[in-house]
């Protein structure tokens, strides 16, 4: 008996690796990249919150025209045109035009007088025509809201609310009795002179004192009504009417009162006392002390509310009913005071024209259209010359009136 193992044969190795891969044999896998440490998450959480996003003060939409734009037209755009009316009227009295060689004929002939005030409106509003659009991004009616077809629709209106103001001017004629040989009496007197007056009334007159006083002058000091109160009330309004107005505190309406209307009140004060010059000693000191309020007003920094400008659908502003009548009552002193001297300061045309003013000013607001209040100026204006025409046989018996 054979006790030696029973020969096996060799196996073949290809046979024993075929069902497995051959790992020498394949390429080398390249080892992951390290994150950047900076990109890596962190494994404990942040112990400080992130920081809350700066809190913007509010942002309200630009209101046009504004203080600014009524002292530029005062200080840069009024001297310009004063100038280049001085020099045209200089020429006309170098040719002697109108008979008139010297400054002290042309003060009393109505040639030169409403020549020199036509020619410095008619400046004053072509540099406001080319210059104002460039801040304001539209047309110098359509920022002072001209709205000229809203005049037309409401033209029946317009004319009862002329015809109310003529009414007022008879009254005011029966119970304050003015006085006699104003200045205006004494232009009329002379030849002529009546119907240049009667041409220019309802045409240059209105159109330019109303772009001044209901176009620059009304709006920027409504504007600035609502700042003081925005300023005194840091909390906002109290609230903001159905018709998009705010209604702000006693504090801030009684602030901005006082502030506006004591700028009309110390010019008078300073005019009269003195009979026609202004006292320097009473304006000085309140110019000072009004530029120091206005100067703390700008720079304290109220805190932010939640309380946007509202305007309207054309985006013009819409005031708070304060701000409305304080700008209102403002605009009506200055627009009284300029007509005082053609009818020597009487209190009784001086009341007159306050009350006028005070409705050109609602036909101004309530319209949103600066044509409205022209085209009731020229109206009211058209219908005084009128009887004047009529009481004196067609300016010929100016004696009569």
């Amino acid at each position: 008996m054979n006790s030696s193992p029973e020969y096996q044969p060799p196996q073949d190795e290809s046979d024993d690796q075929a069902g497995e891969p051959d790992i020498s044999r394949e390429a080398p896998v390249a080892a992951p990249e390290p994150i950047p440490v900076f990109q890596q998450e962190p494994w404990f959480p942040s112990p400080v919150p992130p920081a809350p996003p700066p809190q913007l003060e509010p942002r309200y939409p630009p209101r046009i025209p504004h203080l600014g734009h009524l002292v530029f037209l005062l200080l840069a755009l009024a001297p310009i045109a004063f100038l280049a009316m001085g020099l045209l009227v200089g020429l006309a009295m170098h040719y002697h035009l109108f008979g008139v060689s010297s400054a002290q004929q042309a003060v009393g002939n109505v040639h030169y007088l409403l020549g020199s005030e036509g020619l410095l409106y008619l400046f004053t509003f072509a540099l406001a025509l080319l210059i104002f659009p460039a801040f304001w991004h539209e047309s110098l009616l359509a920022g002072l809201q001209w709205n000229g077809a809203t005049a037309l629709r409401m033209r029946k209106w317009l004319f009862s609310a002329a015809f109310i103001c003529f009414l007022l001017a008879l009254l005011s004629g029966e119970f304050f009795h003015g006085p006699t040989n104003t200045p205006i009496e004494k232009i009329f007197r002379t030849p002529g002179a009546a119907w240049l007056l009667f041409a220019f009334g309802i045409t240059f007159a209105p159109f330019f004192e109303e772009m001044f006083f209901r176009g620059f002058l009304l709006p920027a000091l409504c504007t600035v009504s609502d700042w003081i109160a925005e300023k005194i009330c840091p909390d906002g309004p109290i609230f903001v009417g159905s018709n998009g107005r705010p209604h702000w505190p006693a504090s801030g309406v009684t602030t901005a009162a006082v502030s506006l209307l004591s700028i009309p009140a110390a010019f008078f004060l300073a005019f009269y006392i003195k009979d026609g010059r202004f006292a320097l000693e009473i304006l000085l000191p309140y110019f000072v002390l009004i530029l120091a309020l206005f100067t703390i007003l700008a720079v304290h920094k109220s805190p932010p509310h939640v309380f946007a400008r509202p305007v309207d659908t054309d985006g013009h502003p819409l005031w708070s009913t304060s701000a409305l009548v304080i700008g209102s009552l403002v605009t009506s002193i200055p627009f009284a005071a300029m007509h005082g001297e053609q009818t020597g300061y009487a209190f009784g045309p001086f009341l007159l024209l306050v009350g006028v003013s005070l409705v050109l000013c609602a036909v101004r607001l309530s319209t949103r259209s600066l044509a409205a209040s022209t085209l009731v100026h020229a109206c009211y204006n058209f219908l005084l010359f009128s009887l004047m025409l009529i009481a004196s046989g067609g300016f010929r018996h100016l004696d009569k009136m």
